[in-house]
């Protein structure tokens, strides 16, 4: 039985953040190593937000990529692979030679098979905290591979047991994914990295950089708020194109990796009739019963995220849906914290709306 907004009492959520004074290096990354990594996937969102001619050309490349190509896009970067897409990411954090598409893939093929194959591993099997076993399973090790494989359902069990059975084979369609997509990918490449330059620039220019972590984090990704872990000592905040409006983000045992969108201001020029595709994700969201409901009650405090889909009578992922789009607007802030999700509402963007509506009008 859903529970009624008037029946809670209003909860601040404070977070203790004594004993997290660890120097922390903060930088940005415009390389567009990264970007091209989101965009093999990213621009396949129903809600993404790309120039006319970028949707365009990426529905062209697409289309004309071969069957095996776009089988393996889904093997090895789609929503239910073994997780290729969050190892990636750290190789371009550990390779500063790697500054843009064709160098990422040079790289990949110059590593030997098993010492690739033990940066992938290592990187998955390090969510568990079960790293220290790569060495083992590389080896041949079955016993070290039963161990990792433990905290997997049967389904991603059998994906890591035949990677690492059949590791040359699987590398090799994995780094043919990305060999195809290059060539596509340089045809855009040089805009795509000015818009990073770009976006960073502005950052600097503007002062924000100067923010403290966290408030600097939620104001470049637009909503994800990250208090610092014991542990890390390196955030990385990286800008992206094609993955636009959503943050994506990546782990590793000492640092954390935002690929965030790039501003609107970032993308060049732009048709001056046409409304800020902010401002269309703002009045998307705001159209939506359901969404208009979140918002009210999250006026009244902070919410989990598993709170709101019990009191709207909805499954978490139809929630998240709802909860992405309006972090994506600007409406939300999303906190991550001891496995919980939080949202807090973002009072300051409802009072810009009517302005922006005002200021597009005249």
């Amino acid at each position: 039985m859903a529970r009624t907004s008037g029946a809670v009492a209003p909860r601040p959520i404070v977070r203790e953040l004594a004993g997290q004074s660890q120097r922390l290096d903060v930088v940005f990354d415009a390389r567009t190593a990264f970007d091209f990594l989101v965009s093999i996937k990213g621009g396949h969102e129903h809600d993404s937000d790309l120039l006319a001619e970028d949707t365009a050309w990426f529905e062209r490349s697409h289309l004309g990529l071969p069957g095996n190509i776009k089988d393996d896009i889904e093997a090895y970067f789609g929503d239910d692979a073994l997780g290729l897409p969050y190892v990636l990411p750290e190789l371009v954090i550990g390779h500063p030679e790697v500054t843009d598409a064709a160098s990422l893939v040079r790289t990949l093929r110059a590593m030997p098979p098993n010492e690739l194959t033990a940066a992938v591993l290592s990187s998955i099997l390090g969510k568990y905290q079960q790293q220290e076993l790569t060495t083992e399973i590389v080896a041949g090790d079955t016993e070290a591979l039963d161990t990792a494989c433990e905290p997997f359902d049967e389904r991603r069990r059998q994906l890591l047991a035949d990677f690492v059975a059949n590791r040359e084979a699987q590398l090799d369609r994995m780094i043919g994914v990305l060999e195809a997509w290059l060539p596509l990918y340089q045809e855009v490449e040089p805009r795509v990295a000015g818009m990073l330059k770009r976006d960073v620039a502005a950052r600097k220019e503007d002062g924000s950089t100067s923010d403290d972590v966290v408030a600097l984090i939620e104001r470049t990704t637009g909503g994800l708020r990250w208090f610092p872990e014991a542990g890390v000592r390196r955030v990385i905040l990286a800008p992206q194109y094609f993955g636009r409006p959503f943050n994506y983000v990546f782990q590793g045992t000492d640092w954390r990796l935002f690929t965030y969108p790039v501003a609107e201001s970032a993308l060049g020029a732009v048709d001056s009739f046409l409304p800020a595709q902010s401002m269309v994700r703002l009045y998307r969201a705001l159209g939506d019963t359901t969404r208009m409901r979140v918002l009210r009650l999250l006026s009244d405090r902070d919410w989990y995220l598993t709170e709101l889909a019990q009191q709207l009578e909805l499954s978490k992922p139809t929630m998240k849906h709802h909860l992405a789009l309006m972090r994506s607007a600007g409406l939300v802030t999303v906190t991550e914290q001891g496995g919980l999700t939080y949202y807090s509402l973002r009072r300051e963007r409802l009072r810009e709306a009517g302005v922006e509506l005002q200021q597009y009008i005249n």
